[in-house]
C-alpha cells in the first residue's frame, strides 16, 4: 500500500500498532487465564489465594474459598464457605461458614449456615441443615439432614441421620442411621444402631447394633445392644439391657436391665423390669413379677406367673387342644436315682376327688395385682368368654390337699406345682398321677393274686381233709379199725389256720418207731424247718415270727417214710 499523505500514513501506522499491542496484551492475558480454567468468584476476597492449578472453582460471597491454592472442582456459596479449603477438593459448600475449616478434605456437602463447620481433613461427608455435622473434623461417609443433626460428631464415620438433631451428641458414633427428629440424641461412641421415630433411642451412648423403630422406643437405653424395639416406646425405661426384641406399643416398655427377653404385642411383657430369657406373644400377656426367669406366656392377656413356666391363654379359655396328645421325654437313659419309691393305695385312698367351678373374676384381678397394672386402654370385649369359663364344671383335686397327703406319706410328689411366692397360685400336673394310680393297681393285682392262692390252699386242704375223713368212715365201716396212718403215725391239722401270730401243731408217733421228724416246706417244696418229733402224741409251737408271711406244707417222717403232709397259712 502506498500512502501519498504523510499525516494519513502517521494515523493509520499508529492504529496499526495500537491494534498490534492489544492483540499482544489478549494473547498474554489469554496464557494468564488458562492456569486457572473455569474459575467464577464473586464477593470480597473469594478465591483471593487460588493457584496456577486451582481449576474449576467457584466462590461466591465473603472470602469464600479464599485461602484456596490448589484444590479445585470446589463451590462454595456463601460467606466463608469454605474459608479455609486449601488443597481440597470436589467440595460443594451452601451457607454462611459451611466447610468452614476444610482444608483438604473432599467429596464434602455441607448446605446451610456452619455445616460441616469444623471439618478439616474428613471426606465425602453430606450436611444438609443449619449446624448440620458442625464440629465434625476427620469423620468420613457421613449423611446427615436436619437442623444441628449430627452437631457435635467430630471422627464419627459411616452414620446416616434425617431428622433436626438427629444424632446431636454423636462424637465417634459409626455406622448408625437414625430418622426423626432428635433421634439418637444422646449417642456419643455408639454404633451400628437403627433408629426411626421422634425420640428414639434419644439417651443412648455407647450402646451398639440396636434397632428402634416407633416414637420414644429404646427412649432410655444408654449402654445396652443389640435389642430391637419396634413400636411406639416399645423397651422405652431399657437402660444396659441387652439382646431384647420388643414388637407392639410399649411393649417390654418397663424393661431395665433384663437381657434375652422376648415380647410380641401391644404393652406385652409391659411388667417386666430385671427378668431375663422370657417369651410372651399377645397383647397384654406378661409375667406376674418383674424379674422372672425362662418363663413363657402365650395368648392376650396370658400371665405367666413363676420362673421356668409356661401359660397358655388368659381366664376365659374353655378348651385347649391338638390333633395328637402331648409328649413328654421320658428317656432312661438320662434318668438317674431311679426308686421304685412311689406309694400307690395309700396315697390314691388319701385324696379327695371333687367337681367344681372357677372363681375367673377373683383370678384376673390376682393377675392384675401381680402385674400392677390393669393395661388401661387394652382392648376388652372378654366378659362374655369370661363368664362362660366361670360356668364350667371342672373335675379334679384341690392343690393343698394333695400337697398335704404326700407330706404325710414322706412322697415327694411331682404332680403338685407348688407357687414360688407365698401368695402365687398353686397347681396340679394331672399326668404324674398315672404313676401312683399305676402302683395302686399293682398292689391290688397283688393282694387278688395272694388271695386266689389262699383260695386254692384251701381248696386243696379241704379236699385234703375230705379224702381223710371218707378213708376213716369206710375203715370203721368196715370193721378195719383205724386207717394205716395211725399205725405209721398221725398228723392233726394246726390250729389255728390260718395264724397271724403262733400255731400248734399236733400230732402222733408209734411207740415202736425209731426216729421222727416234722419238715416245714415252702410252695416250692423247699425245706424251711425241720423239728424232732418224739414217740407218743406231741405237739410243736410255730411262732410267727420264724417264718414269713404266706402258704406252706408239713410233713410228719417216721423211720424216713412219710406219714402225713397237711397245709397251713400264715398272715400278716
Amino acid at each position: 500500500m502506498i500512502f501519498r499523505n504523510s499525516k494519513i500514513k502517521t494515523k493509520i501506522m499508529k492504529k496499526y500498532v495500537l491494534h498490534a499491542f492489544m492483540g499482544a496484551t489478549l494473547v498474554a492475558s489469554a496464557f494468564d487465564s488458562h492456569a486457572q480454567i473455569g474459575v467464577t468468584k464473586y464477593g470480597t476476597n473469594a478465591l483471593i489465594a487460588n493457584g496456577p492449578t486451582g481449576d474449576y472453582n467457584t466462590g461466591l460471597g465473603y472470602f469464600v474459598l479464599a485461602a484456596n491454592t490448589s484444590g479445585n472442582r470446589n463451590t462454595g456459596s456463601g460467606a466463608n464457605a469454605l474459608r479455609f479449603n486449601t488443597v481440597g477438593v470436589y467440595n460443594t459448600a451452601t451457607g454462611a461458614a459451611a466447610l468452614y475449616q476444610t482444608t483438604s478434605g473432599g467429596y464434602n456437602s455441607g448446605f446451610g449456615a456452619y455445616a460441616l463447620f469444623t471439618n478439616t481433613t474428613g471426606y465425602r461427608n453430606t450436611a444438609v441443615g443449619s449446624e448440620a455435622l458442625r464440629l465434625n473434623t476427620t469423620g468420613i461417609l457421613n449423611t446427615a439432614l436436619g437442623d444441628q443433626a449430627m452437631y457435635h460428631s467430630t471422627t464419627g464415620e459411616f452414620n446416616t441421620t434425617v431428622g433436626a438433631r438427629t444424632l446431636f451428641n454423636n462424637t465417634t458414633g459409626f455406622n448408625n442411621t437414625a430418622s426423626g427428629n432428635e433421634v439418637l440424641y444422646t449417642n456419643t461412641w455408639g454404633y451400628s444402631n437403627t433408629a426411626s421415630g421422634y425420640r428414639s433411642m434419644y439417651y443412648n451412648t455407647s450402646g451398639g447394633y440396636n434397632v428402634a423403630s416407633g416414637y420414644y422406643s429404646l427412649f432410655n437405653n444408654t449402654t445396652g445392644g443389640a435389642n430391637v424395639g419396634i413400636g411406639p416406646s416399645a423397651l422405652h425405661a431399657n437402660k444396659n439391657g441387652s439382646d431384647n426384641s420388643a414388637v407392639g406399643q410399649s411393649a417390654l416398655s418397663g424393661n431395665i436391665s433384663g437381657f434375652s427377653n422376648v415380647a410380641v404385642g401391644y404393652f406385652a411383657l409391659d411388667n417386666n423390669t430385671t427378668g431375663s430369657r422370657n417369651t410372651v406373644i399377645g397383647s397384654s400377656a406378661d409375667v406376674s413379677l418383674t424379674n422372672l426367669s425362662n418363663a413363657t406366656a402365650i395368648g392376650y392377656k396370658a400371665i405367666v406367673p413363676g420362673s421356668n413356666r409356661v401359660r397358655i391363654g388368659n381366664t376365659a379359655i374353655v378348651s385347649i387342644g391338638g390333633q395328637v396328645g402331648w409328649t413328654t421325654f421320658s428317656d432312661g437313659r438320662y434318668k438317674k436315682d431311679v426308686k421304685e419309691d412311689v406309694p400307690g393305695l395309700a396315697f390314691i385312698n388319701s385324696l379327695r376327688p371333687v367337681s367344681y367351678t372357677v372363681n375367673v373374676k377373683g383370678l384376673n384381678e390376682f393377675y392384675r395385682k401381680g402385674t400392677g397394672s390393669s393395661k388401661e386402654g387394652a382392648p376388652s370385649g372378654m366378659e362374655h368368654s369370661e363368664d362362660a369359663a366361670g360356668k364350667i364344671i371342672h373335675n379334679g383335686f384341690v392343690a393343698q390337699e394333695v400337697e398335704l397327703a404326700a407330706k404325710e406319706l414322706k412322697f415327694e410328689f411331682s404332680g403338685v406345682d407348688v407357687p414360688e411366692t407365698k401368695d402365687g397360685l398353686y397347681g396340679l400336673r394331672y399326668d404324674n398321677f398315672i404313676s401312683p394310680i399305676v402302683k395302686s393297681v399293682q398292689e391290688l393285682s397283688a393282694k387278688n393274686d395272694k388271695k386266689d392262692s389262699i383260695i386254692s390252699n384251701l381248696e386243696n386242704l379241704i379236699g385234703s381233709l375230705q379224702d381223710q375223713i371218707n378213708d376213716l368212715k369206710l375203715s370203721i365201716t368196715t370193721g378195719g379199725g383205724l386207717p394205716n396212718t395211725f399205725s405209721t403215725g398221725q398228723l392233726k391239722q394246726n390250729a389255728p389256720n390260718p395264724f397271724n401270730n403262733n400255731t400248734v401243731i399236733s400230732y402222733y408217733v408209734p411207740e415202736n418207731s425209731r426216729n421222727a421228724q416234722l419238715k416245714i416246706m415252702d410252695v416250692s417244696g423247699r425245706v424251711i424247718k425241720t423239728f424232732n418229733a418224739s414217740r407218743g402224741e406231741g405237739k410243736i409251737i410255730i411262732r410267727s415270727g420264724e417264718l414269713a408271711a404266706g402258704n406252706y406244707s408239713y410233713t410228719l417222717y417216721v423211720d424216713n417214710k412219710m406219714a402225713e403232709t397237711r397245709q397251713m397259712l400264715l398272715l400278716k
